[in-house]
């Protein structure tokens, strides 16, 4: 099984290259943040053909996301049990009876001094407790989306640009690896332990994948279950560099 996260930065926007994803049929499973879109307005008549039953949990202008899947999507959960979130950021969802995932777009926090830091500190702080359920499931569990987090040094371009900047601020970043530490596996940095790779570029400059000024800030978590089954995971620079991009890469993880 193959499956993608991508950040869209609004799916009304960047249709035409989200087209050519569900077009070229590689991926099994799509997970999709950053809609912008409510539910009665998400454009499910333009991708009907390809194939794909999706699950939406929208949000007007703001966040959003949605899960495509070639195969059954069931056991549909639209924001995270355990807090009361005003903004669409979760869904959580089992493909086909047999692997469990959980899309999130957390948030960004802005700057370590804004109103939205201590936001995005308890929303990570409710994710903890939430998966701590999840680690030692029989159930193969993936945590895949934007995590507007940029764990170490080595994940951002240059970190003297991003001192007071909320991801890579160093509460998010502890958050983030007490969840490494309690037993989630990083897919990408367990399969390239040594590379610098980025899944975010910014719009200023010219080709800025190509220029490697960005931010590693989507991942997949793996439970144990799931580990035993990571084959592999890479990035997908084909929707950041499409005619009409969004801002991120994908990122894809393969399950045995």
């Amino acid at each position: 099984m193959k499956i993608l996260t991508l950040n869209i930065n609004s799916i009304r926007a960047h249709v035409e290259s989200f087209i050519d994803i569900l077009r070229g049929g590689e991926y099994d499973v799509i997970m999709v943040q950053e809609l912008k879109v409510e539910d009665a307005a998400f454009p499910h008549n333009v991708f009907d053909e390809y194939g794909y039953n999706i699950k939406v949990f929208g949000q007007k202008s703001y966040n959003g996301m949605a899960v495509f899947s070639k195969f059954s999507i069931e056991d549909v959960t639209r924001g995270m049990p355990n807090y009361a979130d005003p903004a669409a950021r979760f869904i959580e969802c089992v493909i086909d009876g047999r692997v469990r995932i959980i899309n999130v777009y957390m948030p960004n926090g802005d700057t370590v001094d804004s109103a939205k830091f201590p936001y995005k500190l308890e929303w990570m702080h409710a994710f903890t407790d939430y998966i701590a359920g999840y680690i030692d499931s029989e159930e193969p569990v993936v945590i895949g989306g934007d995590f507007n987090v940029a764990l170490t040094d080595r994940d951002v371009w240059n970190p003297r640009n991003y001192v007071g900047i909320a991801i890579a601020a160093p509460e998010a970043r502890a958050i983030m690896q007490s969840w490494l530490d309690m037993g989630w596996v990083d897919a990408w940095r367990k399969l390239h332990p040594d590379d610098v790779d980025y899944t975010w570029y910014g719009y200023r400059g010219r080709d800025t994948v190509g220029n490697r000024q960005g931010l590693r800030l989507d991942y997949f978590l793996c439970n144990r279950a799931a580990d035993k089954m990571l084959a592999a995971c890479e990035i997908d620079t084909a929707p950041r560099m499409a005619a009409k991009p969004t801002d991120h890469c994908g990122l894809m993880i393969k399950l045995k």
